[in-house]
């Protein structure tokens, strides 16, 4: 009976590991998954970089009166079909993306760059 025991024992260990190796290749499977389907926006990527171009644009004035500001502003969400929210939750699901956060940032940048001076629109 004792031989028997120690059967078991020894069978024991060698399965925790087996499932404890499965669970972590399950795990990298899964994050590889996720990671490839990517995080979605609700809107286009070119959608989400004209509104923040445009809103940059309303921003950038300082000779526009906060009621003006904010008229210009929400002619831009209307403009798109998108509210502030939607932004806001655009932005926050892409904070789990920092590579893209940062390639879009950049396309950003580069069209508002391309504008005209404040002064001039």
């Amino acid at each position: 009976m004792r031989r028997a025991s120690r059967r078991l024992h020894i069978r024991r260990p060698v399965h925790r590991l087996a499932i404890r190796r499965a669970g972590l290749a399950f795990l990298v499977v899964v994050a590889a998954a996720c990671r490839a389907r990517g995080v979605d926006l609700g809107m286009q990527d070119s959608t989400y970089v004209q509104i923040l171009t445009e809103l940059r644009g309303v921003a950038d004035p300082a000779d526009l009166s906060p009621a003006l500001r904010a008229s210009r502003r929400d002619a831009v969400f209307r403009k798109h079909g998108v509210t502030a929210a939607q932004l806001e939750e655009a932005s926050a699901r892409l904070a789990a993306d920092p590579e893209r956060a940062a390639a879009l940032w950049k396309r950003v940048d580069e069209k508002a760059a391309a504008l005209p001076p404040a002064g001039a629109r």
